[in-house]
């Protein structure tokens, strides 16, 4: 496979970075996962905008390469590459150059782009989403952004696969609830939307970010909460959204009790998603 690493096109058999990576030693770099194709919208813009804020949290100078037109033809000249065609997940890596221990010695940032086809429907029920017992969130400066260091859903990934849920849902050290391990986290109570506030430190999704846009464009009552678990059990409906798009569940834990499919309830949504 081909893939594009800071602006010219390598082989990805071929070794790449030095063990004196920082995001291989300390996790300092950010990504964005964007997904792409003739059937949905383009939010490519959103993702650079989230990776640039990110950087600057970080203090990294991001290259002045990254610009959504840039990122546009770059995937388009992967996928012609790779022979990919139709939807593509694409992941944009940025991160801090060599130098220094904690204490970087320098800003500038090398970055790598790669594309893959993906097979993943939009819109997809699953079945059973749990609650984490060993992982939480926190709001800080960067929780917002998508960042190489992510032990943290790597340990709510295993918690979920050993318990052989679907998804699983992450608290804020508050208790509220944050997030899931792989998306964002929303529901339906009484027809109206509810998702986890910024403050339980849940990432600022870029497809939580549309569903929100499009549910207020459509008159929808859309709230943003801090709220405690209990407030699953009892909701309508259960999705998460990422990159790939939503997924909903028709169990949350060991409930006997059927969550509805949200279908009918999004579709104002969905139809301002997907491109006709």
């Amino acid at each position: 496979m081909k893939a594009i690493f800071n602006s010219r096109i390598i082989d990805t058999s071929k070794p790449l970075i030095l063990t004196s990576n920082r995001a291989f030693c300390y996790g300092d770099g950010l990504f964005e996962t964007i997904v792409t194709g003739p059937d949905r919208i383009d939010l490519i813009d959103w993702h650079l905008e989230r990776l640039l804020r990110a950087s600057a949290v970080y203090g990294m100078k991001a290259p002045e390469v990254l610009t959504p037109n840039y990122v546009r033809d770059s995937i388009e000249q992967l996928c012609k590459e790779n022979a990919v065609k139709g939807t593509t997940r694409t992941k944009l890596i940025v991160w801090r150059n060599e130098g220094g221990l904690y204490a970087p010695e320098q800003n500038s940032c090398s970055f790598l782009l790669e594309c893959k086809p993906s097979h993943k429907p939009f819109f997809e029920g699953l079945g059973t989403i749990g609650l984490s017992q060993t992982i939480t969130t926190r709001h800080t400066l960067y929780s917002f952004a998508k960042r190489t260091n992510a032990i943290d859903y790597v340990l709510a990934g295993k918690e979920r696969a050993e318990n052989e849920w679907d998804e699983i849902v992450l608290l804020s050290t508050e208790g509220h609830l944050a997030e899931a391990s792989m998306a964002n986290l929303f529901w339906v109570t009484n027809g109206e939307l509810f998702t986890p506030s910024l403050d339980t430190g849940c990432i600022e999704g870029i497809m939580r970010r549309a569903v929100l846009e499009k549910a207020e464009k459509a008159d929808m009552v859309v709230n943003e909460v801090k709220a405690n678990p209990e407030v699953l059990p009892t909701a309508q409906c259960i999705f998460t959204t990422n990159a790939s798009g939503i997924r909903y569940y028709s169990h949350f834990m060991n409930s006997t009790q059927r969550k509805e499919n949200p279908l009918a309830f999004l579709k104002p949504i969905l139809t301002q998603l997907l491109r006709p």
